[in-house]
């Protein structure tokens, strides 16, 4: 039968962004190949950081509902004596590690965000939540974050991204949260991919400005 498809709409490009302001995610992990648990994936520019690929899809916003913002967060460094990787030069060493500790302390705040916990909260439970049998645990946690509009670059248009996530302790924290709803089914783990593979991919963005 023919299909009509006159009525279908305006496509959405990534000009189509979404306003700055707080919005409620649900992280869908992309998992990459890399890593000892195949969830993460690598730096083009430096491959030997690994990134957790996040596609943050907004929920309980009724304009905004399914929208997504991608955030990659850079959370290792992989010091294993791979041939097919360059060592990081000495002199951007020093950076890396400085991304990898802010994108870590990001990740915490995620779980923060998601499991409604105090940052200063050491109890036994909280920090019982705050460890992850591996990063495929992160998909499906729900959590708030402060999303802003990046310029764009090297030919990409303007994209957004998530600048911090909301914690219980921070003044922008919803006074009636809506409880995080907590999926305990990881996604698939992609094959392993070799470090060409993964050199052979191209984002829209500098990922060493991430995090």
């Amino acid at each position: 039968m023919p299909i009509n498809l006159n009525n279908a709409g305006s496509q959405r490009g990534n000009f189509d962004l979404l306003p700055p302001g707080i919005y409620h995610f649900e992280a869908i992990v992309i998992a990459g190949g890399a890593g000892t648990d195949g969830f993460l994936r690598r730096e083009k520019k430096t491959p030997r950081v690994l990134m957790l690929e996040l596609e943050c899809k907004v929920v309980d916003n009724e304009e905004y509902a399914g929208r997504r913002v991608w955030d990659y967060i850079p959370v290792e460094i992989d010091e294993s004596t791979n041939g097919d990787l360059a060592p990081i030069p000495a002199d951007a060493l020093s950076k890396a590690q400085s991304r990898v500790r802010r994108g870590r302390a990001k990740l915490l705040a995620l779980l923060d965000s998601a499991f409604e916990l105090q940052p200063n909260d050491d109890s036994v439970a909280a920090q019982k939540k705050r460890e992850l049998d591996s990063y495929g645990a992160v998909h499906g946690l729900q959590f708030y974050a402060q999303v802003e509009e990046q310029a764009g670059s090297s030919g990409y248009e303007p994209r957004n991204r998530v600048d911090f996530i909301i914690t219980p302790d921070l003044p922008d924290w919803p006074k009636q949260p809506t409880k995080a709803v907590v999926k305990t089914t990881a996604p698939a783990v992609s094959p392993k991919r070799t470090a060409a593979e993964d050199l052979d991919d191209d984002l829209p963005f500098d990922e060493g400005d991430e995090g």
